[in-house]
């Protein structure tokens, strides 16, 4: 009788552990799926958005220059807006030194969006909202100012991971 109730408990604790496994089993590929899904659906945006730089000069022309802007164009399919969540990062030289500084977010620089930067048309459509292929002018307030004479790097970077580069000469 002693052996037919050891038999018991040795039965129900493997039930028991065979159960847990197979619940733990179940969790994991539920968090895997779920995470699959996420990264499919981050690299599909990522694929349908684009940033082309289109020019970069340093302001005023033919003295230090204390702004920079940055003229960028939508070139993918996505609307991209929130520009509190994009990173600039300008390396350059102020004629004795480099310099390396970081805009985080548009709390550090202002931007403005056109339906063409280079005639200064305003958008009309979703005012803020950079929609395919209208063009921002990012204006980067900096110090020290950028030297004369001197060869730069602009970095641009979207909240999903899409990073535009440009050098510009002053």
């Amino acid at each position: 009788m002693e052996t037919v109730i050891s038999a018991l408990i040795v039965i129900a604790l493997l039930v028991l552990t065979v159960m847990g496994l197979a619940q733990a089993s179940l969790s994991a590929q539920a968090t895997i799926a779920q995470s699959s899904s996420a990264m499919q659906e981050r690299i599909g945006e990522q694929a349908r958005t684009g940033i082309t730089p289109l020019s970069a000069q340093a302001a005023p022309l033919g003295a230090p220059g204390t702004t920079v802007q940055l003229t960028l164009k939508n070139s993918g399919s996505l609307k991209l807006s929130d520009f509190s969540k994009w990173d600039v990062i300008l390396q350059y030289s102020d004629g004795a030194s480099n310099q390396v500084k970081w805009f985080p977010g548009s709390d550090s620089w202002s931007s403005a969006i056109y339906l063409s930067a280079a005639t200064l048309t305003p958008e009309v459509y979703e005012p803020g909202i950079l929609n395919p292929s209208e063009e921002m002018i990012a204006t980067l307030t900096v110090s020290p100012a950028v030297g004369v004479g001197t060869t730069n790097l602009a970095v641009i970077s979207t909240p999903n991971g899409i990073v535009a580069t440009t050098v510009f000469t002053h």
